[in-house]
């Protein structure tokens, strides 16, 4: 019999669970679509990315997704069958709330292994290819945005001109950039190249564009003073339209490198990765004594309290991650008080519906 209620009650749970993860994931999907096509008309991506850029997200999306949607997935099966009236019937076979969390908290501790895998170790490395690709589309962008074929001025000294772009958009072929600036009465400099492409110096943040087998004329022609120079490699400091700082992310430092860290922006880091697993575990847990409702209770009273409840929950994990960063609250307190929090009202709820009584009694 009670091999057959697990059975029962996880198909149940399983049912809304995924229905509500596909809802959620996707109008964060959606949301994150329209945010990159905006992007892309306005001229700071391509649109070939716009795609890739997505599917990496989608990841990302999965993990904080998963916890509120497997707790929500709870309320909906346990809800229905309360108004059924099937668990009274459940009840008057001698079956209590400890059978209902067993096969609960089973399929949630594979479910919190499986998504501490993707929080720890998957999520960190699709968020740092992401931000990889995100940068090389700029970078793609910034030089499309440049154009080809027609003169630009930079940084209002600096008259651009390139013959054409790459197949690939990466880099500039045949150009020359002519600065006005006079340095030391030298007169004015011209920069002719076969090809050039942006390049950005890690410690300092520029951005340089890289020309390629060329020669850099220096001086007033006909004068003695007048200087060729030929080069492979020459890089100019330029800030191109469209630049934005693309820098490495904490989302995307692997877990490894934040264990042992004294830093606490990667302390909170860690704890965020950490409490995304737990959460599973934490709503489950409170989604039980939520779920509990008589047959002439609206269908959606529980509901809605209980999503008002894990909007919360996931609220104060966000500031307690604040505050552990800025220094407000201690690291070895950093975001366990949200989750420890949560588990003092699971119980209260669960004193207040009197199912710790019968929790005793179905043993």
């Amino acid at each position: 019999m009670i091999r057959v209620f697990d059975r029962y009650l996880l198909k149940q749970v399983i049912r809304g669970w995924l229905v509500v993860t596909v809802i959620l994931w996707l109008i964060l999907v959606s949301n994150r679509m329209v945010r990159y096509l905006a992007e892309a008309a306005a001229g700071e991506i391509p649109g070939s990315v716009v795609f890739k850029l997505l599917g990496l997200k989608m990841v990302w999306y999965l993990v904080h997704v998963v916890p509120f949607a497997l707790a929500l997935g709870v309320i909906i099966g346990l809800g229905r069958m309360y108004r059924d009236n099937e668990m009274t019937v459940m009840a008057s076979c001698g079956i209590g709330p400890r059978h209902v969390y067993k096969p609960l908290l089973a399929f949630g501790a594979v479910v919190t292994v499986l998504l501490g895998w993707l929080s720890l170790y998957v999520s960190p490395a699709v968020e740092d290819l992401s931000l990889q690709v995100r940068a090389e589309a700029e970078q793609r962008a910034d030089l499309t945005l440049l154009g080809a074929g027609r003169f630009n001025i930079i940084q209002g000294r600096l008259t651009f001109y390139a013959e054409r772009l790459s197949d690939d958009g990466k880099q500039m072929e045949n150009l020359f950039i002519v600065d006005g600036r006079r340095n030391n009465n030298k007169g004015q400099q011209l920069i002719k190249a076969r090809s050039a492409y942006r390049k950005r110096d890690e410690e300092s943040g520029d951005d340089f564009l890289m020309l390629v087998d060329g020669y850099r004329y220096e001086g007033n022609p006909g004068m003695k003073d007048f200087r060729v120079m030929k080069f492979g490699e020459y890089g100019v400091r330029i800030d191109l339209p469209g630049v934005q700082q693309v820098s490495s992310k904490l989302v995307a430092t692997p877990t490894a490198r934040l264990f042992g860290s004294s830093d606490p922006e990667k302390r909170a880091e860690l704890q965020w990765r950490l409490a995304m697993p737990l959460s599973v575990i934490v709503l489950l847990f409170l989604a039980v004594p939520l779920s509990k409702s008589s047959p002439r209770q609206g269908r959606y009273v529980r509901l809605v309290m209980a999503v008002l409840l894990f909007v919360v929950y996931y609220n104060l994990l966000g500031a307690a991650k604040v505050w552990v960063e800025q220094g407000d609250v201690p690291p070895s307190v950093g975001l366990w008080w949200v989750p420890l929090l949560t588990v003092i009202l699971t119980l209260v709820l669960l004193n207040s519906n009197r199912l710790v009584c019968r929790f005793g009694r179905s043993a």
